[in-house]
């Protein structure tokens, strides 16, 4: 029988971990996770170590937590494994895999993207104060 070879596609771990984590520490989980993924077969194509943020909503209880993303190539049959293990790290908060397409372009550092522009809003000119008769 012919063996296929494994399909390899192109993903997006984005990741929170919890805010009770020292510094160091989040750097070593995340550390972890890009280990994970190179075990099962994946390589890492862009990364951005977690950071604290403030939530918009809370998790768990939660209000801040260190946000951090991976993005790899791996085969399509270790996302399964890959997914499991993350289930059972005690240190993530919640986390999501997504599928990117071939030619999407790769994460940005927040220092290298362009602030916002702020629109204008027009303001009708005030009347000016006529005097009563």
């Amino acid at each position: 029988m012919l063996e296929l070879e494994p399909k390899i596609e192109n993903y997006e771990l984005a990741f929170h971990l919890f805010p009770e984590l020292a510094e160091e520490e989040s750097v070593k989980k995340f550390r972890e996770i890009e280990e994970s993924v190179i075990q099962l077969g994946g390589t890492v194509l862009a990364s951005r170590e977690p950071k604290k943020q403030h939530l918009s909503y809370e998790i768990n209880h939660k209000k801040y937590s260190f946000f951090g993303t991976l993005n790899f190539k791996a085969p399509t049959e270790t996302i399964a494994q890959l997914e499991s293990q993350l289930k059972l790290n005690d240190s993530i908060l919640r986390f999501i895999v997504l599928k990117i397409k071939e030619n999407a372009r790769y994460l940005k550092s927040l220092k290298e993207s362009s602030p916002r522009t702020k629109t204008k809003t027009y303001t009708p000119p005030k009347p000016e104060d006529k005097p009563t008769d």
